[in-house]
């Protein structure tokens, strides 16, 4: 039985789409969890930080169908958040004792907070796209009716003819004025975070801050053929 209308089969696309309810599923989620961690497993291979060994063995394990959500469940509910279950999952998963080495110099935070900003990314994707699927009417129908006679109103009442294809420039105005600010709003918002416990990144020492930007980086990187256009930035994030 739904518990809400966004839960509701009946309702839920009223407020929603699958698209958009996609990227804020569990399953979603918890792959970005698993992908920051693959990050850092490569990037920390790289740096020296970790064995190569440990970090191929992690991100061979980074994989969705290799975590048990229904346990996941279970460990969220006891623990409070659901970082530690995944990692707790992908340590048991690596052989011997590899995985160990999972998370190395990281805090919850870290990885909370990376994976909601890939998500905000995700989510500012597809309003845009929707936004672009409305330019693109709205200039045809300002195209096609840009002779076509309209009443024009004023105080809620008739007023001089204006056409409708004017009305549509009008609304086209707005809308790509709306996917101006959504471009803006990259390098205040898609900012990740890394910088381990107390946010001092002497865990890393001494490549804290080289580890820091290689995982932004790799996390753009690896998603660069399937991600929509957007950027990172600041000192703990990617361009």
């Amino acid at each position: 039985m739904a518990a809400s209308i966004i839960d509701s089969n009946v309702f839920q696309g009223i407020f929603t789409t699958d698209a958009m309810r996609q990227v804020w599923s569990d399953e979603n989620r918890t792959q970005k969890y698993l992908d920051i961690e693959a990050a850092l497993a490569r990037v920390q291979g790289r740096l020296g930080l970790i064995p190569q060994e440990a970090a191929d063995e992690i991100v061979r394990h980074c994989r969705l169908d290799e975590i048990d959500m229904a346990r996941l469940r279970e460990q969220t509910e006891r623990i409070g958040y659901p970082v530690l279950g995944v990692v707790s999952q992908l340590n048991a998963l690596c052989r011997d004792g590899l995985g160990e080495y999972c998370h190395w110099g990281a805090t919850t935070q870290d990885i909370t907070d990376t994976a909601l900003v890939l998500q905000i990314r995700e989510a500012l994707a597809l309003v845009d796209a929707e936004l672009a699927a409305i330019a693109d009417a709205l200039a045809r129908l300002a195209r096609a009716h840009r002779l076509t006679p309209m009443i024009g109103r004023s105080n809620l009442q008739q007023a001089i003819p204006v056409t409708f294809g004017y009305k549509m420039a009008g609304l086209l105005s707005a809308v790509l004025r709306h996917r101006e600010r959504l471009a803006q709003l990259g390098p205040r918002v898609l900012v990740g975070e890394f910088a381990g416990a107390a946010g001092t990144l002497a865990s890393l020492d001494p490549a804290g801050y080289l580890g820091q930007s290689g995982v932004m980086v790799d996390r753009v990187l690896a998603l660069a053929d399937r991600q929509p256009r957007a950027s990172f930035t600041s000192s703990s994030s990617v361009s």
